[in-house]
């Protein structure tokens, strides 16, 4: 994350599942590389657990429910704050109440409770995927649960994302990334919780989620040992059912930085760009080619910013269906944030016809959080520059459409000429669409008329 939110929830977060049988929940969840902290009997009978990044409250309770939980010293501040935001409270402790206690739900049904700060507990140090380096996700020492992998998110299925942010952002909550593939989604952050909205029909009950890089072996595992309701959710993927109830998925990492390869599988041969805050890396039907020939697929979905195993099959297809002929090609280009490791977004060359030294210029922004912040203009600059002193291209083009004024505004500052309207140009949620055609012509950079701000 850039800037971490400051959590105004509470100063230490668990997840609170109700257990009809505490011992048996406690022993299923050692399985899973949990290790007990405390137990009690007061104010109900209770086990804590953690595995080192993940804390939960395994409380005495024979109504099922799982519940994000933030303990605080301060929650009757958060309350008021809570209720002046117009927070409906389904539980709320009283006065004479030892320990404090409040809940309230999400508007898709989620439960969140506050709860008076316990003397002892603490927020544990370990890191999950959001605060782990991303060149470390592929390291699997580092993990500090060596059974299950690296904490992810805690998966929310939601009706409307958009409308589901705005409740979010009132708890303190920041997306931390945005997609709209494979269908709207979001990651948040308050800082201390990591919650996943999904609006997807694919799951219908929140889900403590993890990845690892070596899942398949760790499920394995799981199997060997006798672990029962698991579900397969494709490939190297699982769901595992609680003993209260509950989901927990597990499932194989794809993207981040890769493993090592192996001494004798050279390095890809790419061109590597750089600007002030992204790494610019070449995609080639050769490059592409070699990635499905002789790499992982989860370093395929690296190089590539693929983000589901349904877009890799999709890539795939296009590899054998034919990225380029005697007369048109590609040169594109992954877009890396510098500081975080992740793929941003993909811009480039296609349609380029060597013979007459032009190609139609294309991009697209994979993670919406970063949308506003010039990163593409940025990557443009870069990439019009190359195409012009590396690929001695005589015109770029570009065709945008009339309604999308980000893209008009990146025509005018990159001072790309304004040619003329194709009508019907393109088809788009089910009808045919204009596009303007615009061009950018070599001796018109040289002339330094195009912006690098």
């Amino acid at each position: 994350m850039e800037k971490s939110p400051t959590p105004f929830l509470g100063e230490i977060t668990a997840f609170t599942i109700a257990s009809p049988d505490l011992e048996t929940s406690l022993a299923f969840y050692q399985k899973l590389g949990f290790k007990e902290l405390f137990r009690a009997e007061w104010p109900f009978p209770w086990i804590q657990v953690t595995d080192g990044a993940v804390l939960i409250m395994l409380r005495k309770d024979p109504k099922p429910y799982m519940a994000l939980t933030y303990y605080t010293a301060h929650i009757d501040t958060i309350v008021s704050a809570l209720e002046k935001k117009s927070v409906k409270f389904t539980q709320r402790a009283k006065k004479a109440d030892t320990l404090k206690r409040f809940v309230f739900e999400s508007p898709d049904g989620l439960i969140i409770s506050l709860v008076g700060m316990v003397e002892g507990f603490s927020q544990p140090p370990g890191p999950g995927m959001l605060t782990m380096p991303q060149t470390d996700y592929f390291n699997t020492k580092k993990y500090v649960n060596k059974t299950v992998g690296l904490f992810a998110e805690y998966a929310h299925p939601v009706k409307n994302l958009d409308e589901s942010l705005v409740f979010w952002e009132q708890l303190g909550f920041k997306a931390v990334s945005k997609f709209t593939s494979p269908y709207p989604w979001a990651i948040i952050s308050d800082g201390l919780s990591i919650v996943g909205l999904h609006q997807s029909d694919h799951f219908s009950k929140p889900a403590i989620t993890y990845f690892a890089a070596d899942m398949t072996a760790k499920i394995s595992k799981l199997k060997a040992a006798g672990m029962t309701g698991l579900k397969e959710q494709g490939s190297d993927n699982i769901t595992i059912s609680t003993p209260e109830g509950q989901h927990i998925n597990l499932f194989q990492l794809g993207g981040g930085q890769p493993e090592p390869r192996q001494k004798e599988r050279p390095a890809l041969d790419q061109v590597v760009l750089e600007t002030k805050r992204l790494w610019l890396k070449e995609l080639s039907p050769e490059i592409i080619a070699e990635l499905f020939t002789s790499y992982s697929e989860d370093e395929i979905m690296h190089h590539m910013g693929i983000l589901t195993r349904e877009e890799l099959e999709k890539e795939r297809n296009n590899l054998q269906l034919g990225l380029s002929n005697y007369r048109t090609t590609i040169k594109s280009f992954m877009l890396f944030d510098k500081k975080s490791g992740k793929a941003i977004g993909k811009s480039g060359f296609h349609n380029w016809y060597k013979e007459h030294s032009r190609a139609e210029l294309g991009y697209r922004m994979i993670d919406e959080t970063m949308k506003g912040k010039g990163i593409m203009s940025e990557a443009i600059a870069e990439i019009i520059r190359y195409g012009f002193e590396k690929m001695n291209l005589n015109r770029i083009e570009a065709y945008v459409s009339p309604q999308n004024e980000p893209s008009l505004r990146l025509m005018n500052r990159n001072n790309f000429t304004r040619e003329g309207l194709l009508r019907s140009h393109f088809y788009k949620n089910g009808k045919m669409e204009d596009s303007i055609c615009f061009s950018l012509l070599q001796n018109e950079y040289h002339k330094g008329r195009i912006s690098t701000d």
